[in-house]
């Protein structure tokens, strides 16, 4: 979760702060060069705080959904505080950008379970949280769609976790960028076969170093190059299971 104590450590700025400043327009870049669009989960914050680069996002035909407010975890908090951080989060969203969000993904891929229908409630039509599946499925009872990610395409899980990672325990690493690439090729490789969804996760400031660019620019071209890929926004995912695609 964000705090304002981010201002005070230089930590920060080393990292996170590194997706808006440098490490998303060369990602735009990338994507513009294959002539894809992406989905983008953004805390509420973060529109807030780089307004302009969000709407650059959106001016390039990407999605922008939500991501909390201040990336907050919605597993074990009460239904009113959650509701009150997708109600701001929304507005927010309108206020910064002239539209709610579509989308949804939970900071950690943790849901409550009121955290569903309460992303109806506030204008959400589908979730990417969970890491259960391979294939977008609609909650029970609940006019959402679920495209669930896997966290094998976490990019935190091969080349975020050196500094005093709290998961997996063991000894501070990063994988070797290439093999690592390699993998979810092979996976995704494997998905097309079967006809399956695979979803990423990536964050800016993980995916968007200079030499991770230059293999995602590689592992995208290889994806557009498949005829049987198709590389969706996930909106576009959702509206093709049934979500409600009207803003």
């Amino acid at each position: 979760m964000v705090s304002g104590k981010i201002w005070q450590r230089p930590g920060y700025f080393a990292l996170g702060a590194y997706g808006p400043h440098r490490a998303v327009p060369r990602i735009l870049d990338v994507l513009r060069g294959h002539r894809v669009a992406a989905t983008f989960f953004t805390p509420a914050w973060v529109a807030r705080t780089w307004p302009e680069l969000c709407r650059r996002i959106l001016a390039e035909g990407h999605e922008m959904a939500g991501h909390g407010d201040r990336h907050e975890k919605f597993y074990g908090r009460g239904r009113d505080d959650q509701a009150d951080i997708l109600r701001r989060s929304q507005q927010s969203f309108r206020d910064v950008l002239g539209h709610r969000a579509l989308g949804f993904r939970a900071p950690s891929g943790d849901l409550a379970p009121e955290t569903p229908e309460l992303l109806a409630e506030h204008g959400y039509t589908y979730s990417s949280s969970m890491r259960g599946g391979d294939q977008p499925y609609r909650y029970a009872g609940v006019p959402l769609v679920e495209i669930p990610a896997k966290s094998l395409f976490d990019d935190y899980s091969v080349f975020a976790y050196h500094r005093a990672p709290d998961f997996p325990s063991g000894l501070d690493r990063i994988a070797p960028y290439r093999p690592a690439f390699r993998s979810w090729a092979e996976e995704v490789e494997a998905a097309a076969e079967e006809g399956l969804t695979v979803s990423t996760i990536w964050h800016p400031k993980v995916i968007g170093t200079p030499g991770r660019t230059v293999l995602m620019d590689e592992f995208i071209g290889g994806l557009v190059d498949r005829d049987d890929v198709r590389v969706m926004r996930a909106d576009e995912v959702a509206a093709e299971h049934g979500a409600v695609s009207a803003v």
